[in-house]
């Protein structure tokens, strides 16, 4: 995910802002919003788009981008988006309504499968109603998060290298662990898909904590992330499973 940052955001082929943050839902492990940002030097305007107007990502096309399906009227005209200010129910909704596309935590099942729900159009009024925007969303900024210790306990695996994206429905599905200084080395990946791992984020001791042991970790397949995409076979997917 780390290397979608800085990617430009292009709408009908012209160049319309830059994706500067990625905001992802722990414990659902999915992608949520990215954070636009158009403008100059002096003035930049920050907005949210989904991960439902992403049309595809461009990584090995020169050059590199993010493909959206949304107007370059639309991005410039949605809702801005402060990352210093709480992060709100409310704040998503106005994004979400600007584009006409359903609550993401009302569609679909409790794991949040992206996709819009008729049964809660989003210029459907009583939507306001049934959205208590006193509730703080649990999203976490990929921009905050990298660098974090990975701990099993007292026992610190690594830092937090990247976070793996699958993109055909915007889930995370890794965390990319850099178990540098251990006498092998290198890049692993823990998946969050696999509950007796138990993947969580701690802010208050800036960390991300599992139950995955550091044996099963360093017997994990390693992590070449310098293209900024990731392919496993079957066999790897089956080893990352193992534990």
């Amino acid at each position: 995910m780390d290397y979608l940052r800085g990617l430009p955001l292009l709408c009908s082929g012209e160049e319309c802002g830059t994706c500067e943050d990625l905001y992802f839902e722990d414990g659902h492990w999915k992608l949520r919003h990215l954070v636009a940002v158009d403008g100059g030097f002096v003035f930049k305007k920050r907005s949210l788009v989904s991960p439902e107007s992403i049309d595809r990502v461009e990584l090995a096309n020169n050059p590199e981008a993010i493909t959206l399906t949304i107007s370059k009227q639309a991005l410039e005209s949605a809702p801005a988006f402060e990352d210093e200010v709480p992060f709100s129910r409310a704040v998503e909704l106005a994004a979400l309504n600007h584009y006409q596309l359903a609550p993401y935590w009302l569609s679909g099942p409790i794991d949040g499968a992206l996709g819009m729900d008729p049964a809660y159009p989003a210029d459907d009024p009583l939507v306001h109603e049934k959205i208590p925007h006193e509730v703080e969303p649990n999203l976490r900024s990929l921009k905050e998060l990298l660098g974090y210790q990975v701990r099993n306990g007292e026992n610190v695996l690594g830092q937090a290298r990247d976070l793996i994206l699958d993109v055909s429905d915007y889930s995370v599905a890794y965390l990319a662990v850099d178990t540098k200084p251990s006498e092998r080395g290198g890049v692993r990946l823990i998946s969050t898909r696999q509950k007796d791992v138990a993947l969580t984020v701690d802010f208050a001791t800036k960390s991300f904590c599992t139950q995955c042991s550091s044996y099963h970790l360093m017997e994990s397949p390693s992590a070449d992330l310098s293209e900024g995409r990731l392919t496993l076979g079957d066999q790897q997917k089956i080893d990352l499973s193992s534990y």
